[in-house]
């Protein structure tokens, strides 16, 4: 009896003290109106920002790859069918570029050299020659530079259709992937890079539209300035000349018999 008594007080001893144990080491949850209300605010910030970046995400309810899709112009290439051969050397100039000129010399009746020429030249017509054989050179170094260009720009037009073809394929993608933040952002630069290329290209077609002007401006000065100094060679020398040669028209014919 004694011994179960026993037993029965340290049981009981044990039990109290880990239930003192337990008082002492445990974390009670302590209610707090203020945290709560404050937490439910927080979690109704939340799911507003998560049904606002939903319908940020929601895509235009049309088939973009239709509806928004605009059939390109493609480049044409000159005299496909070999029509005109007489001309290939600069058709072919203008299709796939001369860097070297050697088509547009083909194709163009080529200068005689003049410096061989020069000494048979009186000495005060010898700059006047020059300036006009200059304007003619002028002429073909603008008109070659002008025709690669064309010929070139031509040749990169077909990547540059193809280059914006895929920008627009990845446009009107169904898939995700290329509508996140990044891909955004990745198609806008690329977008721009492309733009900056293509509008570099007009401007040095725009270049070439100044050069042949401007080398049209300077054959129509130079034309003018022969007919000018024509006009003052006459005023200057004209009646002399005109007097001289009347003479000796006059002398000849005086002197003239019929054998």
């Amino acid at each position: 009896m004694t011994t179960t008594r026993t037993i029965r007080s340290l049981g009981l001893s044990a039990v109290f003290a880990a239930l003192v144990y337990t008082a002492v080491h445990a974390q009670f949850t302590v209610y707090d109106p203020a945290n709560y209300l404050q937490a439910l605010s927080r979690y109704a910030q939340l799911l507003q920002q998560y049904r606002f970046w939903v319908d940020q995400a929601r895509r235009l309810p049309v088939d973009m790859a239709s509806r928004y899709r605009l059939t390109p112009l493609r480049w044409q290439s000159h005299d496909v069918a070999g029509l005109y051969t007489y001309a290939q050397p600069i058709i072919s100039a203008l299709n796939f570029g001369d860097a070297s000129g050697t088509l547009y010399d083909a194709g163009t009746d080529r200068l005689t050299a003049l410096d061989a020429l020069l000494t048979s030249v009186p000495v005060d017509l010898r700059p006047r020659l020059r300036t006009i054989y200059g304007s003619i050179q002028l002429d073909d170094s603008a008109a070659k530079r002008a025709i690669d260009q064309v010929g070139s720009t031509r040749v990169n037009g077909r990547l540059a259709l193809a280059t914006i073809q895929n920008m627009e394929d990845d446009e009107v993608s169904t898939a995700d992937t290329y509508h996140t933040q990044t891909a955004l952002l990745n198609k806008i630069n690329g977008a721009t890079v492309l733009n900056l290329r293509l509008n570099e290209t007009a401007s040095q077609l725009e270049l070439h539209i100044l050069e042949q002007l401007l080398v049209q401006n300077k054959r129509s000065r130079d034309a003018e300035a022969e007919i000018m100094n024509a006009h003052l060679f006459q005023w200057q020398y004209g009646p002399a000349y005109g007097r001289d040669l009347f003479s000796r028209t006059a002398a000849s014919l005086d002197s003239w018999r019929q054998p």
